[in-house]
């Protein structure tokens, strides 16, 4: 039976913060690392960056270590979750801004004024409904300003069942090239992602609501189920 992860658990934010996230996304470094390249090739010092799903702000602290003085609205839904975030970002003052609310309640929460250059979201959009996803993406739409962009980090529906035997190969090469010890087996990744109660979306749907909202989209990065789209609100708009 698939269930949802209990996020405001407190119990649960601890362990999930600090599990190795690589047994279930090897190439986890390299999408990070993508992301905020991404952001710092067009951050000035005083950008406002909104983060949807902030989670318990790993990828805020990669983003304040790489680039300096940039400011992040996290959006979170789990008050455990934000607690860990804020005691992680205790030392960089009010360069995190928590926002504790649902990103699917996005048009109605108190946000810090923008308009913003860039939205955000990493392993995410998954944990809502595909009709909340096209509503998502039309609010970050309306808080861009023009020329902004959002970058979304997500898995996509993959063919596992289908294509096993490809699929295990790749998993194996993942877990290989990154060195994992003990490495998660493809059965047992199977198993996890069989048994969670989220919304995984085709790579071609996602594309086309973004494409729906008014964003220009492409898809940067795409290794195994996991990938990197590109939104950009045109200049003109």
């Amino acid at each position: 039976m698939s269930q949802k992860d209990p996020w405001a658990d407190k119990d649960f934010a601890d362990r999930w913060d600090g599990k190795n996230h690589f047994r279930d996304n090897p190439d986890r470094g390299e999408q990070l690392d993508l992301i905020v390249s991404l952001l710092a090739g067009g951050c000035g010092a005083d950008s406002l960056i909104l983060d949807l799903g902030s989670g318990s702000g790993r990828v805020e602290e990669l983003i304040f270590e790489r680039i300096p003085g940039v400011r992040v609205a996290g959006v979170e839904a789990s008050p455990s979750m934000m607690d860990i975030a804020k005691r992680r970002h205790a030392t960089f003052g009010d360069r995190f801004i928590p926002v504790t609310g649902g990103m699917e309640d996005l048009a109605g929460l108190e946000l810090p004024e923008g308009p913003y250059a860039f939205t955000i979201s990493v392993q995410a959009l998954h944990e809502v409904s595909h009709e909340e996803k096209k509503k998502i993406m039309a609010d970050v739409y309306a808080l861009l300003e023009p020329g902004g962009a959002f970058f979304v980090l997500d898995r996509v529906e993959f063919e596992g069942e289908a294509l096993s035997v490809a699929y295990r190969s790749v998993w194996d090469r993942l877990n290989r090239k990154a060195g994992i010890k003990e490495g998660m087996s493809y059965e047992e990744y199977l198993k996890t992602y069989r048994e969670k109660d989220d919304h995984v979306a085709p790579l071609e749907d996602q594309l086309s609501w973004l494409r729906g909202a008014g964003f220009r989209a492409s898809c940067l990065y795409l290794h195994y189920n996991r990938a990197l789209f590109a939104a950009r609100r045109p200049e003109d708009s």
